[in-house]
């Protein structure tokens, strides 16, 4: 009886598991739901057999690394010889979980909290500790494996159990609402000689490459052999560089290919460019925020270190709004650590490197 109910629940969890749709696991917000089927040894002092049954599984994550779980499971277990009937033990558990370690599609879990668990005929409450690991399947779906321990505070006994089973991952639908408040424009009071001589040079420096953008567009159509070389050169100039896990730093072949854009700048003194720097999906919006600002920085420094004009160079960060590969393996990530180039003011065709 106890073991049809057991797979009564595992069915039912199952089922609710298939409607979850398809997200990134392990951010802020996401749900974490699971169902599992395992065992439990109990202490000799219950005069309790080893029992097996299943249960359901309910958890929110705080941040990536933190979670709250709340799990129901109902185990069948037999007396020994001379006994009543076979008892349905039933426990309610809720922990605080941390994940301390990923290493590619596999997580490791520890968690500690609060346990009550029903014998049929008495009940009891103490502390649960739990370590686990899970195996990603996917952005929606992970194989989880428990290890389990209840202290019983009340009656001084202690309850083992492994569980084995499945988990899937739902995330809240984000929703922006953009609102655009419109006022009369304030009004705007210069007097000629309020403006820096240096604000003046970098607005006769911006005039300059405004008229020598608009020089180039009247000129005549290229042949196809320098139409193919324009292209190259904005190939070059889009080329993407990538960063390490949670660094700003310059490898060396990103040195490599801001050098290859360095030509390109020399050749076409009227194009200005902006880089946007970005970042995987791990730590909070803020700090990728200010993390993809310090890598579009430290791709800016570089290229004006090596004589570009800082003011043909603009940057900006998306944190981790823009991932380019989804999902959260160790590729996916590598490939959204990036800075990417975006052309702001320039001809109609890039000139390329003169040889």
């Amino acid at each position: 009886m106890e073991n049809n109910m057991s797979y009564r629940i595992i069915a039912l969890g199952v089922a609710a598991l298939m409607a979850a749709s398809p997200v990134q696991a392990q951010r802020r917000g996401t749900i974490e739901m699971g169902a599992f089927g395992g065992a439990t040894s109990y202490d000799n002092s219950l005069s309790l057999n080893n029992g097996s049954g299943g249960g359901l599984r309910i958890g929110a994550f705080l941040d990536p690394r933190w979670a709250i779980e709340l799990d129901g499971s109902g185990m069948g277990a037999g007396r020994p010889v001379g006994l009543s009937s076979d008892a349905h033990v039933t426990s309610l558990s809720a922990r605080l979980a941390l994940t301390p370690l990923v290493i590619g599609r596999l997580s490791w879990v520890i968690a500690a909290g609060a346990v009550n668990t029903d014998y049929g005929t008495r009940s009891s409450y103490g502390v649960s500790g739990l370590l686990g690991a899970k195996l990603a399947l996917g952005d929606r779906a992970a194989l989880r494996v428990d290890a389990i321990t209840d202290y019983m505070t009340k009656r001084k006994d202690t309850n083992t159990g492994f569980r084995a089973g499945i988990s899937l991952f739902r995330q809240p639908v984000t929703r922006v609402q953009t609102v655009t408040v419109v006022g009369p424009p304030a009004p705007a009071v210069m007097r000629e000689d309020s403006v820096s001589a240096t604000e003046q040079r970098r607005l006769r420096l911006i005039a300059s490459q405004y008229g020598a953008l608009r020089d180039s567009l009247s000129r005549p159509t290229l042949d196809t052999p320098v139409a193919a070389s324009s292209m190259i050169a904005l190939a070059t100039m889009r080329e993407m560089i990538h960063f390490a896990t949670d660094s700003s730093l310059l490898s060396d072949s990103a040195k490599v290919t801001l050098d290859s854009k360095l030509e390109i700048f020399r050749s076409n003194p009227a194009m200005r460019i902006v880089i946007v720097g970005n970042t995987d999906e791990r730590a909070t919006d803020a700090y990728n925020l200010a993390l993809g600002g310090r890598r579009a920085d430290a791709a800016k420094a570089y290229l004006v270190s090596k004589g570009v004009d800082p003011v043909r160079i603009e940057i900006a960060s998306r944190g981790e709004s823009k991932p380019i590969a989804a999902g959260t393996t160790t590729d996916a990530q590598a490939q959204n650590r990036r800075a990417e180039f975006r052309l702001l003011v320039a001809s109609d065709y890039l000139l390329p490197p003169k040889m």
